[in-house]
């Protein structure tokens, strides 16, 4: 087990699973060294927003030198910190842009970002770095993929994808030096709290559920005692499967590997063992918005020809294809074997939680809160 007084240097804690991370490692008696952009003070104030929200008062843990705040950003200005060389680096920066659309990112923080980190933990003397990536660094692996790095380079969907690619593929350089132990944990799509539905981010899931929301407004006229029918040609194949999983869950388990050095060294898919499919999606949305019309097809035929609700959902829709028609099936046999030694059970995605789970981002306007603020 970790020793008391250990030191973790964390990017990315004003993030949803960031936040959810320096939460886990306090609780675990860890001092914390939390890295702000600046300007500082408002980067400050947001961590000890975020952090409120699910339950921690950060002014108190730096009171108490549980949390030390130092200012820097990635890639272009990590912290001199001095004395407090911390025991390793948890790496949780990121950014989720999925294609680069003429900017720098996602390889400016996902690669760049990841290049210049690893020049400072060398500086620093540290010798585990903890790296959160994506499980669809996989690429256009489909079945069985398993808990190792991807070579060759596979084909990609996104440049998301690829920029986790190489960033893993910079940390395995690191993590083969001699000392260094590198552990990458791969989370599939992150949804809301599994107990709470708490979320403040609103991407994948939420996009699509926001899609069928919308659907609803336009043509339900208001009337939600009867369903509403819908004529609707759905991109994807029912039998798929769509990995959620809950951000709780993916912190418990990286915290807990953090903690165990016998697991540490590993690569593990934070995903779903048995994840719900397209079908199951699909009746869960159409009892919870009380409407019914659609089936699926091939996503190529919902191009040309849209009829006007088709046009409405494929106007939000494209940008999430590349999930719908990419669903490949993960191997979980280090992630398996961490459950059970720490007791943890996966928080099944059920009718009731996915309904919990849509209570809370329609209650918060899909991020949006009220007057423009987030609602938490």
């Amino acid at each position: 087990m970790a020793e008391r007084n250990q030191t973790t240097f964390i990017t990315g804690a004003t993030g949803f699973l960031g936040s959810f991370l320096l939460r886990e490692l306090l609780q675990r008696e860890r001092r914390v060294m939390v890295m702000l952009r600046e300007p500082f003070d408002q980067a400050r104030g947001r961590l000890r927003h975020v952090m409120d929200v699910i339950g921690v008062d950060v002014d108190a843990a730096v009171g108490r030198g549980r949390v030390v705040l130092v200012p820097g950003s990635l890639p272009d200005s990590l912290p001199d910190v001095g004395e407090l060389a911390p025991d390793d680096v948890l790496a949780c920066a990121a950014s989720l842009q999925i294609f680069s659309n003429g900017t720098d990112e996602p390889f400016h923080t996902n690669v760049t970002g990841t290049l210049r980190l690893i020049e400072w933990a060398r500086r620093q003397g540290v010798r585990s770095i903890h790296a959160v990536s994506t499980a669809y660094v996989c690429g256009s692996y489909t079945d069985h993929v398993g808990e190792r790095l991807h070579l060759p380079r596979p084909e990609f969907q996104t440049e998301y994808e690829r920029s986790k690619w190489e960033a893993e593929y910079h940390l395995a350089d690191w993590g083969n030096e001699p000392d260094n132990t590198l552990t990458i944990y791969r989370p599939s799509f992150l949804v809301g709290d599994s107990t709470s539905g708490y979320t403040s981010q609103y991407g994948g899931f939420y996009q699509f559920a926001r899609v069928v929301s919308l659907l609803k407004q336009e043509y339900g006229r208001g009337d939600n005692s009867a369903s509403t029918l819908i004529p609707l040609r759905i991109p994807g194949r029912p039998g798929d499967p769509q990995n959620f999983v809950p951000v709780d869950f993916a912190a418990r388990v990286i915290a807990e590997i953090m903690e165990r050095k016998r697991f540490q060294g590993r690569i593990y898919h934070l995903t779903d063992p048995a994840p719900v499919t397209n079908g199951q999606i699909k009746k869960y949305l159409e009892a919870y918005f009380n409407m019914h019309g659609g089936h699926f097809v091939e996503h190529d035929r919902v191009i040309h020809e849209c009829t006007s609700a088709e046009s409405l959902m494929w106007e939000q829709y494209q940008a999430m294809t590349p999930r719908v028609t990419h669903n490949p099936r993960f191997e979980q046999s280090n992630t398996g074997e961490l459950m059970r030694a720490a007791g943890i059970a996966f928080p099944a995605m059920t009718r009731e939680r996915f309904f919990m789970l849509l209570d809370y981002a329609i209650a918060s306007r899909w991020g949006r809160g009220l007057n423009g603020k987030a609602l938490h």
